[in-house]
């Protein structure tokens, strides 16, 4: 049996095609040992980049078995240069940017400084227990989905303050969002054109906001593809041999 991970966009276009091409299949969420009880012939990895983090671990178990693994990979956004862009490489570099971003903007300000988060509700409890947090006022974007929703809530984040809306987002509305909640930074990930990466970059630098953007660990080429017609063609070569 393959298991397909991710309830990204992507995992259920990859889904669609291979239910079309009569190849069988089971979709989840997220990876666990105990999701695969049964070891799989296949792992296809399209969950969303925010769990790139798990890649080497799921990648290494894989091979330990003698599972074929592959991972969709968005490739990198290219970034302009702007002093107001700072990239980072891990959650603990993030942490320490921001505390950085916020300590400086609330002497210049006198008030919470606003960071309005697009990298998901998977590591928001450790932004909302920062040092940092007591300066800060944070603005969610999530899915729409109730579980996140009541995630942030239970978080302490307002329901003002939390959005649940499917993106990508065109550069207009990011920037109407950012005005709108007046943000004084942007915490992205780097998710590619397809996760608007770059029209958040675009319309953040339009309104001179700062960014703490994380950037893509480099994936080991052999298991990641970067578009879903590798990905199938790499199944159909699996599958049919």
């Amino acid at each position: 049996m393959i298991i397909l991970l991710g309830e990204t966009a992507a995992a259920r276009e990859i889904g669609e095609r291979l239910k079309n091409r009569g190849i069988q299949f089971n979709r989840i969420e997220t990876w666990t040992e105990k999701a695969c009880l049964q070891t799989p012939s296949v792992i296809l990895d399209a969950s969303h980049p925010s769990n790139s983090v798990k890649f080497t671990s799921l990648s290494q178990w894989c091979e330990q078995r003698g599972i074929p693994y592959l991972r969709l990979e968005r490739p990198e956004t290219k970034i302009p240069a702007s002093p107001l862009i700072f990239p980072v490489y891990n959650w603990e570099e993030a942490l320490l940017q921001l505390e950085q971003r916020v300590d400086r903007l609330y002497q210049e300000k006198g008030r919470p400084v606003t960071i309005f988060v697009t990298t998901g509700s998977h590591q928001l409890e450790s932004i909302v227990r920062s040092s940092f947090a007591h300066s800060s006022r944070f603005v969610v974007r999530v899915l729409p989905d109730g579980r996140l929703v009541q995630k942030c809530r239970d978080m302490g984040i307002h329901p003002r303050d939390i959005l649940a809306m499917q993106g990508p987002f065109s550069k207009e509305i990011n920037k109407a969002l950012f005005k709108f909640y007046g943000a004084d930074i942007l915490l992205t990930r780097d998710s590619g054109r397809a996760g608007g990466t770059d029209t958040k970059i675009s319309a953040a630098l339009e309104l001179r906001l700062e960014i703490v953007l994380v950037k893509k660990n480099k994936a080991s080429t052999d298991s990641t593809v970067n578009n879903v017609n590798e990905l199938l063609d790499w199944v159909e070569k699996m599958v049919f041999k």
